[in-house]
């Protein structure tokens, strides 16, 4: 954006969008605002600057509540693979440095996407995120908790039918499979496929699918990527992070769902620890010939929220985006880009 404010740019846009005076106090005018002021306050401040105001935050946040603090703390290091350690007293400051790099070499992709998104739930959503990333105020998450619908399948944005060919990737142990068929009906399908690559996870797929009785449900002991191909299971050894990789102890074939799935796929769900990015590419042909519901996972690193909107925005521009957020009041995790 320029430098006349972005928030009075934000501002002057809707209120042009609603074609009548909207007053400075309304939720949605508020949220474009804050937004704004964000943004330039990011713009005013070099890396170096946000850095330290990220760990002044922090050091706020540990005399303010010192047992959430830890609590937070603590998460963060045991997934340290996704977002980054902390840890002053031995110099450790991979997740500061990782939030600082997003918000300021990234400010203008997140400027992009909030003009992207489709309602100011999803802004809203959006702002808080990227808030908490330099505040680390937990009630900032604690506002825009989804409590109403269950992950994946926000009943305003999703609607199935019988002929769905239902995709999950990442299947885990059939947990979402059994959570579609409770939402829409065991007959609200037509196929579903399930990828899943710890191979105890297949084999409790299998027993759901029996337990449940339930038909037409293909199981796949298969990483999904952009290539076809063998990649390794790799484990961090702390949390149950597992993700494909170069080097690891067991050796997993991939494949691209544009190559391992014949004909039409109608809503695509992605939870891999951070390989979306990966995998969204391998969709490239389905999603530019059948333009399916997309519900990803973009919380496992700091650059998917607003990449992965950028590559389904390039294969198919008609595409709209929603953030819905269905992690706990502590930190930003499951938070999920819809895209329909």
């Amino acid at each position: 954006m320029s430098k006349q404010s972005a928030s009075s740019k934000i501002k002057d846009n809707a209120l042009l969008n609603k074609g009548y005076p909207v007053p400075d106090e309304t939720i949605s005018i508020q949220v474009d605002k804050y937004f704004g002021r964000l943004m330039d306050f990011i713009e005013e401040r070099n890396l170096d600057d946000i850095k330290a105001g990220i760990k002044q935050n922090l050091l706020y946040c540990q005399k303010k509540d010192g047992p959430v603090y830890h609590a937070i703390i603590n998460y963060y290091n045991r997934y340290s693979s996704l977002w980054g350690a902390y840890d002053p007293d031995k110099g450790i400051y991979d997740l500061v440095d990782n939030r600082a790099d997003a918000l300021v070499n990234h400010k203008k992709d997140f400027e992009w996407l909030y003009g992207q998104l489709s309602d100011y739930r999803s802004r809203k959503i959006l702002l808080n995120i990227l808030s908490y990333w330099l505040k680390t105020d937990k009630t900032l998450i604690g506002d825009i908790c989804d409590k109403c619908f269950s992950q994946y399948f926000d009943f305003d944005l999703i609607h199935c039918d019988h002929n769905e060919v239902f995709v999950d990737i990442g299947a885990y142990i059939g947990d979402t499979l059994i959570q579609y068929t409770n939402m829409f009906g065991k007959k609200c399908y037509k196929q579903i496929y399930c990828y899943e690559i710890v191979p105890a996870n297949v084999q409790t797929i299998y027993k759901n699918v029996e337990t449940f009785k339930l038909e037409n449900v293909v199981v796949r002991e298969k990483g999904v990527s952009d290539k076809c191909g063998f990649m390794y299971l790799e484990e961090d050894g702390i949390s149950s992070v597992r993700q494909l990789a170069k080097d690891g102890s067991i050796r997993t074939p991939t494949v691209t769902i544009d190559d391992d799935i014949e004909g039409e796929v109608t809503f695509i769900k992605m939870d891999i620890e951070g390989g979306e990015e990966r995998a969204l590419s391998g969709c490239r042909n389905k999603i530019a010939r059948y333009h399916p519901k997309l519900a990803l996972s973009a919380y496992h690193n700091h650059k998917d929220l607003w990449k992965l909107a950028r590559i389904i925005n390039e294969i198919d521009p008609s595409y709209r985006f929603y953030l819905r957020y269905y992690g706990y009041a502590l930190v930003p995790t499951e938070f999920i880009l819809y895209a329909l």
